[in-house]
């Protein structure tokens, strides 16, 4: 653990550059004290510290977008500390970071949502609600800025053969987990403007990512021709798998694609307190922003790999990803 964060910049040609922020960062200390010190954060929020939660915008403001698959509250725990250390990492990251929109994935239960909403108040969630009486299911979550956009509409579909059928699966002969696209139409109260913001968890058992990659495609263009799109998601598809080109390439006969903020990003960059910085596969990376429906530009990208507590572990298995975004 170190008391200096670097951010590593990343250029196409591979080369890499090293800016270190001067000012210590206080989740660099062990676990137990990040502890408290997001329950101090969390007590100055409720008691109307405006400086705490998610923040206003302006009306020229970009959108800040993250994808993070979270890891479940109860795997790994050899590899990883338990939920409840890692929930003050996500603080923590949130805070940072500061996104109006989020796409998760891993969540298994609404209260873990809730936990999150707690932690960084001024967030309203968007999750699969089943009426018929069966479980909430939050593998897929968007979480979006209450004091900047108004939902007008969401809904899901399940990434199988039937996905307009709740719970559906088929894209693998293996123990396919249930996997689905979350969408919402969110309208930028600060703009005047509307967008659908999408995420997904594309099951990681082949060939479901082959499946779900046209799948996804097939479902948003409609989206596209009306609104500006952003999608996030863990795709379990790196940069060379056949999903990851389909899904930036198009179908046959089709012109509609997406693009990958990483790939037109004017800044690509590593945020991590390590020294010295952890090295990072770009071309191995699964989880990705993409855009449709509009022209638009991705100001910078960037990847987390920040660690935190005693042992200087990770906060999950994947690393959030964010992107800043203009249109």
């Amino acid at each position: 653990m170190h008391d200096e964060r670097c951010r590593v910049f990343l250029h196409p040609s591979g080369s890499r550059r090293l800016k270190r922020m001067k000012r210590p960062l206080p989740h660099t200390r062990p676990a137990r004290r990040i502890g408290v010190l997001s329950a101090g954060l969390l007590s100055l929020c409720l008691t109307g510290w405006a400086g705490c939660g998610a923040t206003e915008r302006t009306v020229d403001s970009p959108i800040r977008v993250m994808t993070f698959n979270v890891l479940c509250s109860f795997c790994n725990l050899e590899d990883f500390d338990p939920w409840e250390e890692r929930l003050a990492y996500f603080a923590d990251i949130l805070a940072r970071h500061d996104p109006d929109l989020i796409g998760l994935q891993e969540l298994m239960l609404a209260s873990e949502v809730e936990q999150l909403r707690t932690l960084r108040p001024g967030y309203e969630a968007v999750f699969f609600h089943n009426e018929q009486g069966l479980k909430d299911y939050p593998d897929a979550t968007i979480l979006y800025r209450s004091s900047r956009y108004e939902l007008l509409e969401s809904g899901s579909y399940w990434l199988s053969p039937t996905p307009d059928e709740p719970w559906s699966v088929g894209f693998s002969k293996t123990a396919q987990l249930f996997r689905l696209v979350l969408w919402a139409r969110l309208e930028d109260e600060s703009q005047g403007r509307e967008l659908f913001f999408v995420t997904t968890h594309f099951d990681n058992n082949a060939p479901s990512q082959d499946l779900s990659a046209p799948l996804l495609l097939e479902r948003t263009a409609p989206m596209a021709d009306r609104l500006p799109v952003v999608v996030t998601g863990d795709f379990n598809s790196q940069t060379f798998d056949p999903a990851y080109h389909v899904l930036v390439e198009g179908l046959p006969g089709s012109d509609f694609r997406f693009t990958d903020a990483y790939e037109i990003a004017s800044e690509r960059r590593i945020e991590t307190n390590l020294d010295p910085p952890p090295p990072y596969d770009a071309v191995g990376r699964i989880d990705h922003i993409f855009l449709a429906g509009h022209a638009w530009r991705s100001r910078e990208w960037a990847v987390d790999m920040t660690t935190y507590g005693s042992r200087s572990r990770y906060p999950s298995d994947h690393f959030p990803v964010a992107a800043v975004l203009e249109w």
